[in-house]
């Protein structure tokens, strides 16, 4: 894409793969992967073809650990276009105009996205193995690049 056209778009694009779950207007149910986020839009891939203006529900979850998950996220969209790709098809959403509760989660998903926000606790556990060490009066040792990649190194 040229400068130009970047600079055209009001929203910053967060490049993310993962599991959405489709519902279209008539109810049938699609599985798809993300391309890339937006507070704007969303560009998905799937196994079917949708037209240009079909209305979708795109339900988002965020893995965030083994055994971790968000919320599901839906959010309502309309369908822009739509290219096939090898046997798939990608196809770009714009969402509606979202509810305040909807455009709190959104702004949320995108800023774990990003990686402005962290998930709930694991700031803390960064804090709290500092602090067992402080407490327990160790001091970890300084070690260099090099001695920090010597596998032999006890």
């Amino acid at each position: 894409m040229s400068a130009s056209n970047r600079e055209l778009r009001r929203h910053p694009r967060v490049h993310v793969d993962i599991q959405a779950n489709v519902r279209t207007a008539d109810g049938q149910e699609l599985a798809a992967r993300t391309r890339d986020l937006s507070r704007a839009g969303i560009c998905i891939i799937t196994t079917q073809g949708l037209p240009s203006g079909e209305q979708l529900i795109i339900e988002l979850v965020l893995l965030l650990g083994a055994n971790s998950a968000s919320e599901p996220l839906p959010l309502r969209a309309r369908v822009v276009w739509c290219t096939a790709i090898a046997k798939s098809f990608q196809v770009g959403a714009m969402f509606d105009t979202p509810s305040a509760k909807e455009a709190s989660f959104l702004e949320m998903f995108l800023r774990y996205l990003d990686g402005s926000i962290l998930p709930a606790g694991a700031e803390m556990e960064s804090i709290d193995d500092d602090d067992d060490a402080t407490a327990s009066g160790e001091i970890a040792p300084t070690l260099s690049p090099d001695e920090k990649d010597d596998p032999f190194r006890s």
